[in-house]
């Protein structure tokens, strides 16, 4: 009976842990700084010291690249966001995009592409839009609790479009990109005059 031939190794296999690791961690600073249409294979392999055959081994294009970096990168959780008050957790909330979490940052940088691609839509929405959402809705619905705003606010249904949106679209109207003024203003602007309705706002720092 002949021997099988032996079985290929792993693409996986061939870059260390930490290794890979590295070139994930700059696939997302480039993706920050260069957005998702200019960033290149060869722009990660050049700035990693490595080849870009090595790239399109271990992960096949660029699109598979990203999508990986973005699942792998480690996330800060936003349970811990309860200030007290509707303002004070809207507003760090909100800041959270603008931090130094290598997704977040890498956000702005992405957004437009997910128009034309759905499994980086799927992947964005897994990785940064729901688990934004979900805290959103643990604040509201802390505010809630605490009477700060009525149940059947019709408002409640779009605070997310409201506060993310605009941060999204910035870019597309003015060339710039968002910054956290803008999150104040859509805070302190629109959505609380919308959610509060008479009602307290607590901190109104």
């Amino acid at each position: 009976m002949p021997t099988p031939p032996a079985q290929p190794p792993s693409r996986r296999s061939r870059l260390s842990p930490e290794r890979e690791r590295e070139l994930l961690e700059v696939t997302l600073e480039l993706l920050a700084e260069l957005g998702y249409d200019r960033m290149t294979m060869a722009d990660v392999a050049k700035r990693t010291k490595c080849s870009t055959a090595t790239l399109y081994r271990q992960w096949e294009n660029k699109q598979r690249l990203v999508i990986t970096a973005l699942k792998t990168a480690p996330r800060r959780t936003f349970v811990e966001i309860d200030t007290g008050s509707l303002r004070g957790d809207l507003r760090e909330l909100s800041r959270g995009v603008f931090r130094h979490d290598p997704v977040m940052r890498s956000f702005i940088g992405i957004w437009h592409a997910v128009m034309l691609d759905d499994l980086l839509m799927q992947a964005l929405r897994e990785i940064i839009i729901e688990p934004e959402l979900s805290a959103l809705r643990q604040v509201l619905q802390r505010s809630v609790e605490r009477g700060e705003i009525s149940p059947d606010n019709p408002a409640l249904d779009l605070v997310g479009q409201t506060l993310f949106g605009p941060l999204i679209i910035q870019n597309l109207f003015t060339g710039e990109r968002p910054n956290p003024q803008l999150s104040e203003d859509i805070i302190n602007a629109v959505l609380l005059p919308a959610l509060t309705a008479g009602r307290p706002t607590g901190d109104t720092a």
